[in-house]
C-alpha cells in the first residue's frame, strides 16, 4: 500500500508579490501559516488616500482628480521622509483597484493610492502617521473633489533580498520533517518560486515567508 505523509502548512493563495524592488505594504495580521518565516522591523507606516470628485461632467471629474493627485504627488517628491505609493505592484492582496475614473454618467469619479511616512530612529508609528496627516493638511484641493483618509499599514522595501534566507529555513524544516518521519519517504516540493509575501505582525514588525507546499510518499 502507498503511503502518503503530507505535511499540511495552511497555504495561502494571496500575494503581495514582492520580487521587486519597491516599497510592499503588508495585509492583514494574525498568525502565519508556515514555520519557514522571518519578522522584521517596518520601515513604512501608509496611509490609504482617496480622492473623489462630484462634478457635472465625467470630463471635469477626470481632470479634477488628475489634477489633484498630480499635486500630491509633486508634493510628495519634494517632503522628506513622505513618499507617494500607487499601483497594484504596492497593493495589499485584497486591495482592489488602484485608479479608476467612473465611465458611467453617474456623480462618482475616484482614485486610489498610499502615502507613505518613513520610520525612523526615534520616529515611531503614531509620529509618522501624525506626519502624513501634516502632509495632508498642506494640500490644496481643487472646489468639487474630496479627499479621505484610509486605514494605516506597515511597509517594507525590496523584500525579495531576504528570499535566500527565507529559503534556507524551509530547507530545514524540510530536512528536520524527514528526520522525524524516517527513512524511505520521497520529498515533492513546489512554489519555492513564488515571490515573497509581506503580512503585518504588530504595530513595528511585519513577516515575510513565501507560499509553498511540500509532501512526503513513501
Amino acid at each position: 500500500m502507498l503511503k502518503v505523509a503530507t505535511l499540511v502548512l495552511s497555504l495561502f493563495a494571496f500575494n503581495a508579490y514582492a520580487d521587486f524592488s519597491a516599497i510592499v505594504i503588508a495585509y492583514d495580521t494574525g498568525d502565519v501559516p508556515v514555520n519557514g518565516s522571518i519578522d522584521i522591523e517596518a520601515e513604512y507606516i501608509a496611509m490609504s488616500v482617496t480622492l473623489s470628485s462630484d462634478a457635472k461632467y465625467p470630463s471635469e471629474r477626470a481632470k479634477l482628480i488628475k489634477s489633484l493627485q498630480n499635486s500630491i504627488r509633486s508634493a510628495a517628491s519634494k517632503s522628506e521622509g513622505i513618499d507617494f505609493q500607487q499601483g497594484v505592484i504596492s497593493l495589499s492582496p485584497q486591495e482592489k483597484s488602484s485608479f479608476s475614473i467612473s465611465k458611467s454618467y453617474g456623480r462618482s469619479a475616484g482614485s486610489s493610492f498610499y502615502i507613505l511616512s518613513k520610520l525612523r530612529k526615534g520616529k515611531d508609528v503614531y509620529s509618522a502617521t501624525q506626519d502624513i496627516y501634516s502632509f495632508i493638511n498642506r494640500i490644496k484641493r481643487p472646489e468639487d473633489t474630496s479627499l479621505r483618509l484610509g486605514n494605516t499599514s506597515l511597509a517594507i522595501s525590496s523584500p525579495s533580498e531576504y528570499r535566500a534566507s527565507l529559503l534556507e529555513k524551509i530547507k530545514l524544516e524540510i530536512n528536520t520533517t524527514k528526520e522525524a518521519l524516517g527513512t524511505g519517504y520521497k520529498v515533492s516540493i513546489s512554489g519555492l518560486e513564488n515571490p515573497v509575501i509581506v503580512r503585518q505582525k504588530d504595530d513595528k514588525q511585519v513577516t515575510l515567508f513565501i507560499d509553498y507546499q511540500v509532501q512526503f510518499s513513501e
